[in-house]
């Protein structure tokens, strides 16, 4: 009795899985969704471990160059978000038949920002007083922002679930631009040569997703079409992701730029020691993001008491594990920076205590902000990324000449830890 119903539920269960599951098109998204996400947790771990090792063998003054240097590409460079990738990927599946229109309107858009980002990085550069390695580092960094238009034809893969060809490209790719880094610090070369590196790894990657791109589809660059009409559109959706994504480059970013302004360049090398080791711990709250929020969205059709109380639980979880995370770095704040970085980088340890704070916020953002984009709040996303943003350059321009890089630190544990709790309180006034 009890072996015929369990052989009766293993069959329903099948039953319901190749009813669900079993299909074409789902296989293909599972297939597709698969070697994305084996591509980014290989290339993050990859990534990260040449960082890690890169800053260590720089030191803090030359890691301060190259951290500089490329938060004034991140901070300029925030017009690239006028093209948005989520956009032309929406409209890739949408309409698929307008290819060549959309590709060619996007990559005419995304060419002339990335000229027109380019000139202004630039401009600030050669206006604003800097020694001849950091003058020539921002440079290369900012030329290789002429490649990023390129770089969009990626999208007609994610929309084709086309991706295990251009997953093993990129993970070679970061492989490879790793293995190159490391090699050149081996060497004794300097921020040069890796600005270089990164200035190759741009055009490589840009080469490389044209020939893919023309060897799957047999549809040439040269046959793009642009389209006004689209254009004016694509400019307009874009417009809510350039407020968001430049709000976080320059709460990320500005910080390291008034370090270097107020105090030195050394001083910022040490900083962003303390920054790359808080970041460690944002890698699984993003993973387990990526992997159960679809779930969770999907809870929502079915009762929205379970969907309100699966965010939640997902909440407590996030808050548990950073406050761990964060005791866990603090105490052992001096042993971490000597044993990754070295004795040279022990200056820093103050600023990673401080700084530690700022992950349990930062980690309840990445859940906010998932929530608000799926539940189609623009306004308070909008919100979410300005409001934050105002009040870390402001307590930076406060803090940092009076208590140095710490005031930065507490300046970013404070406006990351408001980021989440604005929207909530919002929500909460409203009633929703």
């Amino acid at each position: 009795m009890r072996k015929n119903f369990i052989q009766q539920l293993n069959l329903s269960l099948r039953r319901r899985f190749q009813k669900h599951f079993h299909t074409t098109n789902t296989k293909r998204y599972l297939v597709s969704t698969f070697w994305l996400t084996l591509s980014k947790f290989l290339g993050m771990g990859i990534s990260l471990a040449s960082t890690l090792y890169i800053t260590r063998a720089l030191g803090p003054q030359n890691f301060g160059e190259l951290s500089y240097a490329q938060s004034i590409i991140g901070i300029l460079g925030f017009l690239n978000a006028l093209t948005s990738s989520q956009i032309l990927y929406r409209d890739l599946v949408k309409s698929p038949e307008k290819e060549k229109t959309l590709l060619g309107t996007a990559w005419s858009l995304s060419f002339v920002v990335s000229i027109l980002t380019t000139s202004i990085i630039l401009l600030y550069t050669f206006i604003k007083p800097h020694d001849t390695l950091t003058t020539q580092v921002i440079s290369i960094l900012a030329l290789a922002q002429l490649f990023s238009s390129f770089l969009m034809v990626q999208n007609t893969f994610y929309a084709k679930t086309e991706t295990k060809l251009i997953s093993i490209f990129q993970f070679s790719l970061h492989f490879s631009v790793s293995l190159a880094k490391i090699i050149a610090m081996v060497m004794g070369h300097g921020v040069l040569i890796l600005a270089s590196i990164m200035f190759l790894e741009q055009l490589v990657a840009a080469t490389v997703y044209l020939l893919l791109y023309y060897r799957s589809s047999k549809i040439s660059p040269f046959t793009w079409r642009f389209d006004k009409s689209y254009a004016k559109t694509l400019l307009l959706d874009s417009l809510p992701m350039v407020i968001v994504t430049s709000s976080a480059a320059i709460s990320a970013r500005i910080d390291q730029v008034m370090i270097r302004e107020y105090l030195d360049i050394t001083t910022v090398g040490l900083y962003h020691a303390a920054v790359q080791l808080t970041e460690i711990w944002q890698y699984i709250p993003g993973l387990i993001l990526a992997g159960i929020f679809p779930a969770i969205v999907n809870a929502k059709t079915a009762s929205r008491d379970t969907y309100r109380k699966r965010l939640l639980a997902l909440g407590f979880l996030f808050f548990i594990y950073g406050s761990l995370a964060s005791l866990f770095t603090i105490y052992l704040a001096p042993k971490l920076i000597s044993l990754i970085y070295s004795d040279a980088f022990l200056a820093s340890v103050p600023y990673l205590k401080v700084y530690a704070w700022s992950i349990t916020g930062t980690i309840i953002g990445f859940l906010v902000s998932t929530f608000l984009i799926t539940e189609n709040h623009r306004k308070l996303q909008i919100a979410m990324g300005v409001i934050p943003m105002l009040l870390n350059v402001i307590l930076n321009y406060l803090w940092i000449p009076k208590y140095g890089a710490e005031g930065a630190a507490w300046a970013t544990v404070i406006s990351y830890t408001i980021t989440p709790l604005l929207p909530l309180v919002v929500l909460r006034f409203r009633g929703k």
